[in-house]
């Protein structure tokens, strides 16, 4: 795998990322962690239940195999076809499924919030924000399905920077409308966010020689997605499920809760999105390539875990070290207090621990799903569910919800565990150099500790960043780690 792909989707994912971070800012701004805000997370949440089936998680490793091969073997105009009758059922099943959720979103909200329901207000609130933001998933899911083709062409930084729109939406509406409707403003920015998002991807397709045709019912090409489909969505239903659970759980916890975990969660997106995501968007479409010519894969997969640990591995000990200053100078303004960056900073602390394994777990996904094999991924999701699901039962009752984000955590090592256990003896081949990574990292964030303890927030922040770049950096050339070798060469 080049890191130039990678960079090119880190670079989009990276300004997306701080737009989003840009948002949780004006939300914590204006709403803290307020009851109308833990019910937008929970009304936003809904959908984005179903966006990693119908969008760039389930539906994608369903689609873009079989997109690649049409492209490799049957040349353009038969992958045009193929897109073109792969998104007449795409659509209808949107239309239902949104239109259920509107009509159903008492009894939706009932079940995933069951901690609202004695507070009538927040309840109602919560389904008035779930009817305003479900149709967002018809824009999304179909966003997420140009976006797949795009990465096909390698327009990868296209793809990383796409939800800036979305953000910008969010946050511009929540400005303008805060005064007026509240939290409703924020909803409405949501769906014309994903709008925007829909609208900026087509743009591009013209270029890559992507054109629509009359759509063929029953076309052989969709009838092979739809197989790969349902055990695709089994598997991501259960990374959703976990979601659900995790909402339902901190619902139950005192006020707040629900948006501490967000916040934090935000923040540990960053470098998953960046780094986690960006190598598995980059090698999905390589693998399928790969695949469909009956080329062999080590390769990939071996470039695609160095890249996926390079990146993730420091980033999680910067971030577990710079968690407290980055929390308060990221959201300790308006509504949002002392006492709430320090619960943020607790969640995210346990959060950090899954980052690598989580982003590990991301790439080895698409290794199964580009060689179409969706029914290990399936049985191995239900697995890490079923002990996700059980810790946060009992470690709530222990540490609130901290004990939420150390089951994710513990759940991501479990899945990344399982997967990764038929390739073995290809991960076996960068144990040293994994040795080199956390070597580096626990030297690099030595000193960082001590200037976190030293000096005010934005001070630390900064400093700290530095020189724990510098001395990552400088150990791994010394230890002559192969690619950042070749980038200081550069």
């Amino acid at each position: 795998m080049r890191l130039k792909k990678v960079g090119g989707f880190s670079l989009g994912t990276l300004l997306s990322r701080l737009s989003g971070m840009g948002r949780e800012i004006v939300f914590a701004y204006l709403f803290g962690s307020s009851t109308s805000m833990d019910a937008f997370r929970i009304a936003f949440n809904i959908p984005n239940l179903l966006r990693d089936f119908f969008g760039e998680g389930g539906m994608n490793a369903a689609f873009l195999p079989v997109y690649s091969s049409y492209r490799s073997k049957k040349g353009e105009r038969s992958a045009n076809r193929y897109l073109s009758s792969f998104l007449l059922p795409l659509i209808i099943a949107l239309l239902v499924v949104v239109s259920l959720g509107i009509l159903f979103s008492p009894q939706i909200i009932s079940v995933v919030a069951r901690g609202f329901i004695d507070n009538p207000i927040q309840f109602n609130l919560a389904i008035h924000l779930t009817k305003i933001i479900f149709p967002f998933l018809l824009f999304i899911s179909l966003a997420s399905v140009i976006m797949g083709v795009l990465t096909y062409f390698d327009r990868f930084f296209i793809t990383g920077v796409y939800p800036v729109f979305f953000n910008l939406s969010v946050i511009l509406f929540s400005f303008l409308l805060y005064q007026k409707f509240g939290i409703i403003g924020v909803a409405i920015g949501v769906l014309v966010g994903g709008i925007l998002q829909f609208l900026f991807l087509t743009f591009f397709l013209p270029g890559e020689g992507v054109r629509l045709f009359k759509p063929v019912w029953g076309h052989p090409g969709v009838l092979t997605s739809i197989r790969l489909i349902g055990p695709v969505f089994l598997a991501y239903a259960a990374t959703r499920i976990n979601v659900t659970v995790t909402l339902f759980l901190a619902s139950l916890l005192p006020t707040g809760s629900i948006s501490y975990l967000s916040y934090a969660y935000r923040i540990m997106q960053l470098p998953l999105g960046m780094f986690g995501v960006a190598v598995a968007t980059v090698a999905l479409p390589e693998l399928s390539r790969k695949f469909a010519k009956m080329e062999s894969q080590e390769t990939s997969i071996l470039s695609s875990l160095r890249a996926v640990f390079l990146l993730s591995i420091p980033s999680s000990f910067l971030l577990f070290s710079l968690r407290i200053p980055l929390i308060r100078i990221l959201y300790e303004h308006g509504a949002f207090s002392t006492m709430d960056s320090l619960r943020t900073a607790s969640v995210l602390l346990f959060y950090v621990i899954g980052i690598p394994f989580i982003a590990g777990t991301k790439v080895i996904q698409n290794v199964y799903f580009s060689r179409r094999d969706v029914k290990t991924p399936m049985r191995i999701s239900y697995i890490t569910m079923t002990i996700n699901i059980l810790l946060a039962i009992i470690l709530m009752n222990i540490m609130e919800e901290k004990g939420l984000a150390l089951a994710v955590s513990i759940g991501g090592i479990f899945q990344f565990c399982l997967l990764i256990k038929p390739y073995f003896n290809i991960l076996k081949k960068i144990f040293i150099f994994l040795f080199k990574l956390i070597l580096c990292s626990t030297l690099a964030i030595l000193p960082v500790i001590y200037i976190e303890q030293t000096f005010i927030s934005f001070i630390s922040l900064i400093i700290g960043s530095i020189i724990f770049g510098l001395i990552f950096i400088g150990s791994t050339y010394i230890l002559r780690i192969e690619e950042i070798c070749q980038i200081l060469k550069r």
